[in-house]
């Protein structure tokens, strides 16, 4: 009977380790990034802080795919190859489904590639998000043009193969790919998820391990 009562104190002791956890856990999010090269403007354009398709250009959206809302800054970093910075940001709150396009300039393939020299291998603009889920989760969540790829490589005009730095014409090294290349290409997708786990599967997980530590005391006697 002491053995059972030491063992029940133990386990109760270990669940209310994992509830005061599970209080302080992460509330998980899932964020789908796209990006495109377009003549004129998308319909749902929401910032453009330095211009939109002049003719054409680059956009991203970002689309709220989960089940937590967002709220803090979203925005681009974009000091592009010919000295101009098009970084900018804003203060957005995403609702489960929500979504806000951003322009990057009003040409962006016509300035020498960002965030590296013109003529080698650049990062891209830089798309990122500061702030918290539910207002509880901190997350910086931050991905380059190089990073977000279509899935459809395509040989560009100036002999590169590639399937990523849409925003930038679909050249790496920043150089101008022209109109008809630019606006073909597949969009680029990429995603931020954090998964959370169901509370009963945790449960199991806890009570099994509870067990797994009872066996073993015994097996050492």
């Amino acid at each position: 009977m002491l053995k059972f009562v030491t063992r029940l104190l133990s386990a109760l002791a270990v669940l209310s380790l994992v509830s005061g956890s599970l209080q302080a856990a992460p509330v998980g999010y899932s964020i789908d990034v796209t990006t495109f090269y377009q003549f004129d403007s998308p319909p749902d354009l929401t910032f453009s802080d330095f211009g939109t398709a002049a003719p054409d250009t680059g956009f991203w959206r970002v689309t709220n795919t989960g089940t937590t809302t967002f709220s803090g800054t979203i925005g681009q970093n974009a000091v592009a190859g010919d000295g101009i910075d098009f970084s900018y940001s804003h203060a957005v709150t995403l609702a489960p489904g929500a979504s806000v396009v951003f322009a990057v300039n009003e040409e962006s393939s016509n300035h020498l590639g960002y965030n590296g020299p013109f003529g080698s291998t650049q990062p891209g603009v830089e798309i990122f998000l500061t702030g918290l889920f539910d207002g509880t989760e901190a997350v910086t969540l931050s991905v380059f043009d190089r990073d977000i790829h279509s899935g459809v490589p395509r040989l560009n005009p100036l002999g590169e193969t590639l399937d990523s730095y849409v925003l930038q014409g679909g050249s790496a090294f920043g150089g101008d790919t022209f109109d008809d290349f630019e606006v073909t290409q597949t969009p680029g997708r990429f995603q931020f998820v954090e998964r959370i786990p169901e509370p009963g599967t945790l449960l199991l997980a806890v009570l099994a391990l509870v067990g797994i530590a009872g066996a073993r005391r015994r097996a050492v006697r």
